[in-house]
């Protein structure tokens, strides 16, 4: 079968490199360079946990995705994961908590704030009467070596990818206008993560654009950390990062953007957001962020996946991985790709195209 995927971030090169190992004829198509920044894939690290807070389907997903992340290691001759353990935190009583240690199925009892200085010998700690609990399937994954990797990896399996090719907005079908020249395949995925919009008009009142910045803050400690999901007003997260230091971001703060090609670099406002959680999370760590950067997510209202064909036309797929905590089942993406294609749905695709809350047992609040 003829293919076009249109994006070429983690979603749409892991779509490319699964469809061309299937034996489609596959073209992948981004109107930036290689591994650019301005969408939300690039980057040093991305958060890994087996035992997503945010429902049944999702958990499914990431175990389904851990074997693929072995194979791509495999190919890669190098880790693409590295397990630190994690450590999911929030009020007394919180629900992101609680459904992270009943989804993991493990009987371990729920640590208290106070807990974690000396866990960590002083490196990440929490207010005392909250809830922790230690999640040890999670870890940190590299996330631009994973995209240079899928890079050579969907060539090797027989896709072309087209960079700086601009697809026309407004796509009605399977036939794409691209730099001015029209072009007709069989299906088209649509993996543009903010740009979606523009190029199926249809989803553009499901899908919002959001503007979130992340920053480095330098560790004096050579230790591994552990990563941190905190259920907050704000969403904090939080990583180790390479060269010493550890990456923390806000997953509700931000704001909306109106157009992905204009968006406003980090400002001292974000520093200062950033600053006053780094010095509560990170005591150790020097207060000021070294370095800061600026990532789009693109969301539905209940900040569920949407992977659904156009009402348009059914060959044509919106695969909107809801940036920011699809990272980690990056593997995965492409089988539900191909599943699509072959009209043999697994379990988690339905509940994504069906869109049925209850199916995805969605818990809203942190996504990472």
């Amino acid at each position: 079968m003829k293919v076009a995927v249109v994006g070429l971030g983690i979603a749409g090169l892991s779509i490319c490199a699964r469809l061309a190992l299937a034996g489609h004829d596959v073209t992948g198509f981004d109107q930036f360079e290689p591994m650019h920044e301005r969408g939300s894939s690039h980057g040093d690290t991305r958060i890994m946990r087996l035992t997503p807070g945010e429902g049944g389907t999702y958990v499914a997903l990431a175990r389904r995705a851990a074997g693929l992340w072995r194979t791509w290691e495999g190919l890669a001759g190098r880790p693409l994961i590295e397990w630190t353990g994690g450590l999911m935190a929030g009020p007394r009583g919180s629900p992101f908590v609680t459904a992270s240690q009943r989804l993991s199925g493990e009987p371990a009892a729920l640590l208290r704030g106070d807990a974690i200085h000396p866990l960590t010998r002083g490196y990440v700690a929490m207010p005392y009467e909250w809830d922790v609990f230690r999640q040890q399937d999670s870890g940190v994954i590299a996330a631009d070596a994973t995209r240079s990797f899928l890079l050579r990896q969907a060539v090797r399996w027989g896709a072309k990818l087209a960079h700086n090719a601009r697809v026309a907005d407004g796509i009605e079908g399977p036939a794409l206008r691209i730099n001015g020249e029209t072009r007709s395949y069989d299906a088209v995925v649509i993996a543009a993560g903010a740009w979606a919009r523009r190029l199926l008009p249809e989803f553009a009142g499901k899908l919002a654009v959001k503007r979130r910045v992340v920053g480095w803050f330098t560790t004096p400690t050579p230790r591994l950390l552990p990563i941190i999901c905190v259920d907050n007003e704000d969403g904090v997260y939080g990583m180790p990062a390479p060269g010493g230091r550890y990456k923390i971001g806000l997953h509700a703060v931000g704001g909306a953007v109106s157009d992905p090609d204009i968006v406003r670099p980090p400002d001292d406002a974000d520093a200062a957001r950033l600053t006053a959680h780094a010095r509560m999370l990170l005591p150790k760590h020097e207060s000021t962020p070294e370095h800061m950067a600026r990532c789009l997510y693109t969301v539905t209202p209940d900040e569920n996946f949407l992977i659904v064909p156009s009402s348009v036309h059914p060959r044509v797929l919106l695969f909107s991985a809801c940036s920011g905590h699809g990272f980690k089942y990056a593997p995965a993406f492409g089988e539900l790709a191909e599943e699509w294609l072959n009209e043999r749905p697994s379990a988690e695709l339905e509940a994504f195209m069906s869109q049925r809350a209850s199916d995805v047992n969605r818990l809203g609040g942190l996504k990472n």
